[in-house]
């Protein structure tokens, strides 16, 4: 079976590795903070789980799309 990517997935696909982009950089930033603060709670740390929540809701979008548009139907 081939796979299919439609332009939506294409561009949800790009969305996921923006946002992996931006947590990256994120979670860089916050080692560095308890490297420089051990004791000190990270202030952007309710940015970092906003964007996990927004990868989370990408991934499971992906993933709705592909299934849709590559099931196979039962029986042929």
């Amino acid at each position: 079976m081939r796979e299919t990517i439609t332009k939506e997935m294409t561009q949800v696909k790009l969305m996921i590795a923006e946002t992996v982009a931006k947590r990256n950089s994120l979670k860089i930033e916050m080692e560095d903070w308890y490297s420089r603060f051990p004791a000190k709670k990270f202030t952007k740390l309710t940015d970092l789980n906003l964007i996990d929540g927004v990868l989370s809701e990408l991934d499971s979008h992906y993933k709705r799309l592909w299934d849709f548009n590559n099931a196979q139907t039962k029986g042929a």
